[in-house]
């Protein structure tokens, strides 16, 4: 089965040159290519789409924007000449960064990396769930099963996460977007871009931090007011 392509950038020269690279993998098929977000908008809406290549500075939507418009993503390989924009791209979850001018080698990376998620996606990425729902997480070589009610916090490190638990820290490589998709709602809540905290568990709390275990974990301003709500209603 083909994987289903489409560039997005405002440069033609940028946009032939992935397409260059993308025609030393037969299993890549370019649906679209688009020189701003709202061609792309209507590439992904009418067609099954497994992986974009997105520029990041475009005009009038900018390639953060739109991704963070999505409501159904695709993977996503960001192409930028601006490497502070790393920080962004892999908060949303991307597969890789490839800062401009691309060479063919870094390309060659990048589609690896798109390959490996995809084939151990489900393995690597999804937690799993028992009938008494204890999540399955796998850390180097040990498999740890963990109660969610265990769970004080979980601290974000770009493609890892850190679950703190009261016997035991565990990192994973994990996105915390992913983590979080799999979580509880009315217990767990997001409250900064870097931390899930567990509701209760939460030992006091401020406008600026909650304090689980001795852990002052921050309140980001985007999180706050939903944070302050959900802290102050009851289960």
């Amino acid at each position: 089965m083909k994987v289903k392509c489409v560039i997005i950038d405002d440069e033609p020269l940028a946009r032939k040159l992935i397409k260059n690279h993308l025609s030393h993998f037969k299993q890549f098929e370019i649906v679209a290519e688009c020189e701003n977000a709202i061609e792309a908008s209507f590439a992904i809406q009418n067609n099954q789409i497994d992986l974009l290549f997105l520029d990041i500075q475009m005009p009038e939507i900018n390639g953060i924007d739109f991704l963070k418009s999505l409501t159904k993503k695709p993977k996503v390989i960001i192409t930028s000449a601006y490497k502070e924009f790393a920080i962004d791209g892999f908060d949303l979850d991307v597969i890789d960064f490839i800062l401009k001018p691309i060479t063919l080698d870094r390309f060659f990376k990048a589609i690896n990396k798109y390959l490996d998620s995809n084939m151990i996606s489900n393995y690597k990425e999804k937690p799993q769930y028992d009938s008494k729902n204890d999540i399955l997480i796998k850390d180097s070589n040990k498999t740890y099963r963990i109660k969610p009610s265990e769970i004080l916090y979980i601290e974000g490190m770009r493609e890892y996460i850190k679950i703190i638990t009261p016997s035991e820290n565990i990192v994973t490589k994990m996105s915390l977007i992913k983590f979080f998709e799999q979580l509880n709602k009315e217990i767990f809540i997001r409250t900064h871009k870097s931390f899930i905290i567990n509701r209760n568990n939460v030992k006091a709390f401020t406008a600026s931090y909650v304090e689980i275990n001795n852990k002052k974990i921050p309140i980001g301003r985007s999180y706050k007011i939903p944070t302050l709500e959900i802290l102050n209603s009851k289960l």
